[in-house]
C-alpha cells in the first residue's frame, strides 16, 4: 500500500521520548501489542494519526505517506539532548483480508495483536471481518506469501474496509485541522487521559473532561458520486459543517468518512461541494458515537 509509510524511533530514550509526544501510552505497547495514537501541534490539532507497534526495541509508526517526513522532522525538534533516533525507513505495508491457507503460524485474532511470522509483522486489525496489516521488507512480502493465496487488490478496498471500520487516516491535506477527539480516537483507544504531559494534551484534556467535542467522525454514502479528495468541504444548504477525511470507491457510489459538526449530522441534508447533486446518506460505524 503506497499511500502507508513506516517510521522508526530509536535509542535509549525513545520509550520516554514518545510518552511527551504522542497521544497514547507508550508503555502499554508491547512486541505482541500494537495501538493508535497521534502526533499534535501545541493546539491539541492532529498532525498524524498512526498505528505504533514496537520491535526490536525500538517503535515502528505506520502513517500516511505524504506526511512521513514532515513528521519525522517535526518530532527531530523536540529530541534536544535525548537519545533518540528518527527516520522514515524502506519498510513496506501490505494489506490482506479474508482466510489464509499453508502459513507456517497461525496469524493473530485478536485486534491490535501482532505476530511476527519470519521476518513480517502481522497485525490484526480490529474488524467484523479477518483483516491483517502486514510490515517488513519489500522483499520479504512479496516472498511471504505464495500467488495462489492471495488475489490483488487495489488499496482503495483497504482504504473502504478502514473507512467501514471508522479507522482514519489524517494526511497532508487535513493535518492539523483537527482535535483527535473529531477523529474519534478517543473511541478508538488512541488517546490516554491518565498518562501525563504531552505536546498538546491540555488543550485535549480540557475538551474532554468540560464534554466540549462539537465535531466527530461520521460515515456517508453518496449514490452514484466518485470519491471525493481528502478536505473536500460538506455543507448543510449553504453552510459549512465537515471536512472528508478519507473517500473510496464503493458499489454504486462512494463511501467516505467526515468530520461534521454533531448538530448538524442529525436531520440535516448533507451534501459534497465537490458533488452537490448527489445527497450524503448516513451509515453507521463498527462503534458508537456519542
Amino acid at each position: 500500500m503506497t499511500d502507508l509509510a513506516v517510521a522508526k524511533v530509536g535509542g535509549r530514550d525513545a520509550a520516554a521520548f514518545l510518552q511527551g509526544q504522542i497521544t497514547c501510552d507508550v508503555h502499554r505497547i508491547n512486541e505482541g501489542q500494537s495501538g493508535l495514537g497521534a502526533v499534535c501541534n501545541p493546539q491539541g490539532r492532529v498532525l498524524a494519526n498512526f498505528r505504533i507497534l514496537k520491535h526490536d526495541a525500538a517503535f515502528l509508526l505506520v502513517l500516511a505517506a505524504d506526511l512521513a517526513e514532515d513528521i519525522a522532522q517535526h518530532l527531530r525538534r523536540y529530541v534536544l539532548r535525548a537519545d533518540v533516533t528518527l527516520a522514515v525507513t524502506e519498510w513496506a505495508c501490505l494489506g490482506i483480508r479474508g482466510e489464509l491457507l499453508r502459513l507456517p503460524q497461525t496469524p493473530p485474532r485478536v485486534g491490535d495483536e501482532i505476530i511476527w511470522i519470519g521476518r513480517i509483522a502481522w497485525i490484526r486489525v480490529p474488524d467484523t471481518l479477518p483483516r491483517w496489516l502486514l510490515l517488513g521488507q519489500r522483499a520479504d512480502l512479496e516472498a511471504g506469501l505464495r500467488p495462489s493465496e492471495a488475489r490483488e487488490a487495489p488499496p482503495a478496498c483497504w482504504r473502504l474496509h478502514d473507512i467501514r471500520s471508522g479507522l482514519p487516516w489524517v494526511t497532508a491535506a487535513t493535518s492539523g485541522r483537527f482535535l483527535p477527539q473529531m477523529l474519534n480516537l478517543d473511541l478508538l483507544g488512541g488517546i490516554s487521559f491518565d498518562k501525563g504531559c504531552y505536546t498538546g494534551q491540555e488543550i485535549i484534556a480540557r475538551t474532554h473532561y468540560r464534554g466540549q467535542v462539537k465535531r466527530r467522525l461520521y460515515r456517508f454514502f453518496a449514490a452514484g458520486a466518485e470519491p471525493p479528495p481528502p478536505g473536500t468541504a460538506l455543507v448543510a444548504g449553504e453552510e459549512g459543517v465537515g471536512q472528508v477525511i478519507n473517500s473510496a470507491p464503493a458499489a454504486k457510489g462512494t463511501e467516505l468518512l467526515a468530520v461534521v459538526r454533531c448538530d448538524a449530522v442529525h436531520g440535516s441534508a448533507l451534501r459534497l461541494t465537490s458533488a452537490p447533486q448527489h445527497p450524503l446518506q448516513r451509515r453507521d460505524l463498527a462503534y458508537t458515537v456519542p
